[in-house]
């Protein structure tokens, strides 16, 4: 009887797989699926392979070696055997730190030069997706963690189910549904194992101790499910943000966006003013996406000073925020890429071309 139960509860995860996943995955696309060989992401490849979504031909399994870890060529070698029993192809990369010379933190780094490899394994095999193990206990995590850093509501999106990792390749995440415990003791039900990263216990890390500490503690006090809670409330502020981004479309030509030369941009200074405070951030955040590409958004004492300035109706003013340039004269308000303009942006916007009205010819270099 309790076999039937555990077989029942098996059969009924990858049933809500299939119904998650299923819209991620069209049958004709192929998928690199990132595994690490923890439990998340083992369970992702085994509810791939049980929910019969995509051939196996069509799947191709990518196990990245940060190398910080004593035991990380054991994890490497357990994924690509796990792979090999599957019947699939497994590719292995190694972080060369020296050689990629990222900047940031050690986990900034090492996150940054891991989706580097799943991307350049898509590219190389033509897939058109990249899967990772994220569910919905990371999501609340994730969520609790920008709380803390006092993310807008953007950020309090957290994770999104899909996102481009290029433009021909996106990231999706078919476990955001399911908690870590569920997968755990599907994992253990069909009798799959995993590797334990001990690390993940240690308290120095800021996300265990929300992990191990903080999520606990506040579950004492919440009612139902927190993570479930959390993630529901995620979900909650990235419809928000869609929303804000529907609106922001609709209001840019209203802007007169005009392409003024390499590397700057204008908009009409005069409607700016009267708009909420949320809709300026996200102006400033778009322009700087097309001058600089995806990188790292202007923060939260740059759009405040943007914000102020605008609604200041002064004239003309200068600030420099985050490599931009950012002037208003003349009725119109410009923004200068100040280094790393990204070419391929230009293309992305539509753009009218003549000179603002009353610039001279140097108009573009201010």
């Amino acid at each position: 009887m309790a076999s039937g139960g555990r077989g029942g509860a098996a059969s009924t995860l990858v049933s809500r797989f299939r119904q998650q996943a299923g819209p991620l995955l069209p049958p004709a696309s192929r998928l690199v699926v990132a595994v690490s060989g923890g439990a998340d992401s083992m369970a992702l490849l085994q509810l791939l392979l049980a929910s019969e979504l995509l051939p196996l031909a069509a799947i191709q399994v990518a196990h990245f070696d940060h190398g910080l870890r004593p035991d990380s060529a054991a994890d490497a070698r357990f994924v690509a055997a796990a792979a090999a029993e599957r019947g699939l192809v497994c590719t292995v990369g190694c972080w060369e730190r020296a050689v990629a010379a990222p900047t940031g933190g050690l986990a900034a780094q090492a996150r940054a030069a891991r989706y580097q490899f799943l991307l350049e394994c898509a590219e190389a095999w033509g897939a058109e997706r990249v899967a990772t193990g994220h569910h919905r206990d990371d999501q609340a995590e994730t969520f609790l963690e920008r709380l803390l850093r006092g993310s807008g509501v953007g950020g309090l999106g957290a994770m999104a189910v899909s996102r481009p990792l290029s433009a021909g390749v996106a990231l999706v995440r078919p476990l955001l549904g399911l908690s870590r415990g569920e997968l755990r003791a599907w994992l253990e039900a069909v009798g799959h194992p995993w590797r334990e990263d001990a690390s993940n216990r240690k308290l120095t890390a800021r996300r265990n101790r929300l992990r191990h500490q903080a999520l606990p503690c506040l579950q004492q006090v919440a009612d139902g499910d927190l993570s479930q809670r959390l993630a529901a409330t995620a979900g909650r502020m990235a419809q928000a943000s869609t929303a804000l981004e529907w609106m922001l479309e609709r209001l840019w030509p209203q802007w007169d966006p005009r392409w003024e030369g390499e590397g700057c941009l204008s908009l009409a200074s005069e409607p700016l003013p009267v708009l909420p405070e949320e809709l300026l951030c996200r102006c400033l955040h778009r322009c700087h996406q097309y001058l600089h590409g995806h990188g790292r958004p202007p923060g939260e004492r740059a759009v405040a000073g943007f914000v102020q300035r605008v609604r200041s109706r002064r004239s003309h003013w200068l600030l420099v925020v985050q490599g931009l340039r950012v002037e208003r004269q003349q009725g119109r308000i410009f923004f200068h890429a100040l280094e790393g303009v990204s070419a391929r942006s230009v293309g992305k916007m539509a753009f009218r071309r003549e000179k603002p009205p009353g610039l001279d010819r140097d108009a573009g270099n201010h």
